[in-house]
């Protein structure tokens, strides 16, 4: 590859990274937005009895459109190309947005569910993203490439509740508005920026030194879920994402509850501690995940965090005082910061290159599968059963997700001893 080739791929790979980490930035502006608060929006809408699982069923209705959507949006950007998936998907969340205002205003119940359902169908843009992430850089660099779009997702769950407090003072409907007015003006430089990493059909060359983005392999048939998953280790990657998000999900709803009935924090400060966990997700994954991928193994990494989470979880299911919940919500950022970079790296390393998008797909529809069973069944256990109760199941998701990792380490390392 000449100089001037290799500084085009990298002008190239600068602007997708661009607008990849913007995209899932404003997806989760909205998502700092709205999550914080849906347990303080629906309890004027429903009795206090059934707070908790009405909180629960909105977010699992937000996962249950994102797990149908993944795959087929997956699918659609290894077949048609990544830049047309995200552009379409960003009209759609501006869409929710709007709608979510609507909702809030008028206190209509069923509106929050079809904003959130909407929502969830266009969050599948999370595989298009990684795949032209895993289209533009080379194995080495990707999770470290991942954990830029892990940033970006942090950022966003930072400056959500920022936005959301500034902008209530308007009015309740302002939040979700602001993030529709943000969801279009990327909509805008996604489409005048964004080049295409996946195209159709071979580019044209106009010259020794042009690079136009990568070419494409002969058509192969697409394939089946019934053949991605004959891979043992992609079923172990759909394995740990749904594990994964068991572990998350409690985040979603029990800590919001937990802490107001316990320690009587406001949604306000609720929201601060989201920011907390963004901001976990900025330093890990912006700055830190680098060169703790350079001298770890993704799955040494993915082990690490399943302590942290697990050790934050128990901390959060036994806090006594304030401080407690706090550090619980650090132990649990930071490892959710350094496992989900090194779980989409090992996804997208795993894939043919001619199928990282519908294989991503899947392992996002994986956890959008678990955001979809959990938050219900938390906050059935945290209304009927105890309040301690989701923290200790989720506590059960971590300890088995460092299980699986350990296993596929022990499995990796008798592969590589016997040649």
């Amino acid at each position: 590859m000449s100089t001037a080739e290799a500084a085009s791929r990298e002008k190239v790979r600068d602007r997708v990274l661009f607008v990849v980490v913007l995209t899932v930035f404003l997806d989760l502006v909205g998502f700092g937005i709205t999550i914080p608060l849906l347990p303080f929006y629906v309890k004027p809408m429903v009795s206090e009895e059934w707070s908790g699982t009405v909180t629960g069923m909105l977010i699992s209705s937000y996962s249950l459109a994102q797990a149908l959507a993944t795959p087929y949006l997956g699918r659609l950007s290894d077949r048609f190309g990544r830049r047309l998936v995200i552009v379409l998907s960003l009209l759609g969340n501006a869409a929710s947005m709007v709608l979510f205002a609507a909702a809030v205003h008028y206190q209509v119940l069923w509106c929050l569910f079809v904003s959130r359902v909407l929502a969830g169908a266009t969050a599948g843009n999370l595989a298009a993203c990684q795949a032209a992430i895993a289209d533009v850089t080379d194995k080495k660099d990707r999770a470290a490439a991942m954990g830029r779009l892990g940033a970006g997702i942090g950022l966003g769950m930072i400056m959500g509740p920022v936005i959301g407090s500034m902008t209530a003072k308007i009015a309740t409907w302002a939040p979700p508005i602001a993030a529709a007015v943000m969801a279009l003006a990327d909509l805008i430089l996604a489409a005048a920026l964004m080049p295409e990493t996946r195209p159709v059909r071979e580019p044209e060359r106009g010259g020794h030194d042009a690079y136009r983005g990568p070419t494409r392999d002969e058509p192969r048939k697409e394939a089946t879920f019934t053949e991605i998953v004959s891979d043992k280790r992609v079923v172990t990657i759909l394995q740990m994402y749904f594990l994964t998000f068991m572990a998350m999900t409690v985040l979603n709803v029990a800590f919001p509850l937990l802490s107001h009935d316990r320690f009587g924090w406001t949604g306000e400060q609720v929201g601060y501690m989201f920011a907390i966990f963004g901001v976990s997700g900025v330093v890990i994954q912006g700055f830190l995940i680098k060169r703790l991928s350079a001298r770890f193994s993704e799955l040494t990494l993915v082990e690490c965090a399943a302590a942290l989470m697990l050790a934050g979880l128990l901390f959060a299911a036994f806090s006594m005082h304030s401080w407690m919940m706090v550090l619980a919500n650090v132990l649990i950022g930071v490892g959710v910061a350094i496992n989900n970079p090194s779980i989409s790296s090992l996804a997208s390393k795993f894939a043919r290159e001619d199928q990282r998008g519908t294989v991503l797909g899947y392992a996002q529809s994986t956890g959008s599968w678990a955001r979809t069973i959990w938050p219900v069944t938390w906050g059935f256990m945290y209304n009927r059963v105890a309040p301690i109760s989701p923290f200790l199941g989720a506590a059960a998701g971590a300890a088995m997700l460092l299980g699986v990792a350990l296993m596929l380490h022990k499995q990796a390392a008798l592969a590589s001893e016997q040649g």
